[in-house]
């Protein structure tokens, strides 16, 4: 139940932010908006405004604001249809969509920020142990750059640091002075999982099987509980980080209890770069507007680099979400916590804005696109062409949801 109001409440937010976008930029130009909707499917709620009707309808995977003579010829259209603007108004009208879906999820980050900090490059512990340590990083010591390439927070570092193999050239600032030197790798062995807390104690169940990691694809859940690894009883968490740590790579077999039964499973646990200091947290107004930003423009590289990972087959379908899937990591960041969930809402609210971009038929990107042909030709092509090629794409998208949905509901079976 959790799951499922959580996942409405989600996708409303971001469709509605979407819309009104697209709602507010249209009111700002003189175009009449004759219907506002979030939701497609059957008409769950109704209001007749003084020129917009505005509806709820089932199912929170869509939206639309209908605008009068959107797909009319230009010389026939009045004063206050869409296609009786200029080209500037009109792609006003169709970008602030994915700009307000932008703005969400800055706002969203803001307020993560402001509650729960955002990690600094300043070292705040460090590990006297590890390699950093030994070659002469220190607390205190503020991360000034990795291979030369300018880090602010910890998003920065950590992408910075996993992108060298064997070692990494680091500049600190010390007293005023920068210090340059290297730092060889610290690895361990992992497999994607984290525990439940409850009551501030972390315990052997469950909460988080990342996607793509050895435990993912062995077949563990969220929820399992481990029991034993290698027939050994596991009987904390700091065990079973341990034994997986210690396994040098080798096959582990873990027993699981799962809704009443016990399982087997095999995982093999991957190697994996550590960092051994952690730095210091900052709740600052001040932070939480540049590292808002900061995030907001770190999620839209990311989603560049899986775009480019995907079209040169790095990267299947298994690594694309429909509404199934996502409705399912909803579910499973509701059930940890605040922080994860807004986490989540904001990066669902960067993703719309950022598919929508792209040059698609029926998406924002490829009306922008027509916009663009019409400012380089001096003429525009067309409505009902437009709306043609709209139609394409849109029936080619609903093909695709379908099949992303599919692979979501195998995902969940399997």
């Amino acid at each position: 139940m959790l799951t499922a109001v959580t996942s409405i409440l989600i996708f409303s937010m971001v469709i509605l932010i979407h819309e009104l976008g697209h709602f507010l930029a249209a009111r700002s130009v003189g175009i009449c908006v004759s219907e506002f909707s979030i939701g497609m499917g059957p008409v769950l709620f109704s209001k007749k405004g003084k020129e917009t009707t505005y509806f709820i309808k089932a199912l929170p995977i869509g939206g639309y604001i209908k605008m009068e003579g959107e797909d009319e010829e230009e010389t026939s259209a009045s004063e206050s249809s869409f296609n009786s603007k200029s080209p500037i108004q009109r792609f006003k009208v169709i970008v602030m969509g994915p700009v307000m879906n932008f703005l969400l999820a800055t706002a969203l980050f803001m307020i993560i920020v402001l509650v729960y900090g955002i990690s600094t490059t300043t070292v705040k512990d460090i590990d006297y142990n590890g390699t950093e340590y030994q070659a002469g990083l220190q607390v205190g010591d503020k991360i000034q750059s990795v291979q030369g390439k300018t880090v602010r927070y910890w998003e920065d570092l950590t992408n910075e640091i996993t992108k060298h193999e064997n070692k990494y050239e680091i500049t600190v600032l010390r007293n005023g002075n920068d210090v340059t030197f290297e730092i060889p790798h610290n690895y361990r062995h992992i497999v994607g999982i984290s525990p439940v807390v409850k009551e501030g104690e972390y315990t052997t169940e469950m909460s988080v099987v990342n996607i793509g990691f050895p435990a993912e694809i062995a077949g563990i859940k969220a929820g399992d509980i481990i029991n034993t690894i290698d027939g050994v009883e596991m009987t904390s968490w700091d065990l079973i980080r341990e034994t997986i740590s210690e396994s040098e790579g080798r096959p582990l077999i873990f027993g699981i209890y799962r809704d009443g039964l016990d399982l087997e499973i095999s995982v093999t646990p991957e190697k994996q770069i550590t960092i051994g200091y952690v730095t210091e947290v900052d709740r600052s107004f001040t932070t939480a507007i540049t590292g808002s930003i900061h995030r907001t423009i770190y999620y839209v590289k990311l989603m560049f680099q899986l775009i480019g990972m995907i079209v040169t087959g790095q990267v299947g379908s298994e690594a694309i979400a429909g509404p199934v899937g996502i409705i399912s990591m909803v579910g499973e960041a509701a059930r940890i916590g605040l922080y994860p969930l807004l986490n989540l809402a904001a990066f669902i609210s960067i993703n719309l804005g950022f598919f929508n971009l792209l040059p698609i038929p029926a998406l924002d990107g490829s009306r922008l696109a027509f916009i663009a042909i019409e400012g380089i030709r001096g003429k525009r092509i067309p409505p009902e062409k437009e709306g043609y090629v709209h139609f394409i794409g849109f029936v080619l998208l609903m093909a695709l949801m379908l099949f992303v949905i599919y692979n979501d509901v195998l995902k969940i079976l399997n």
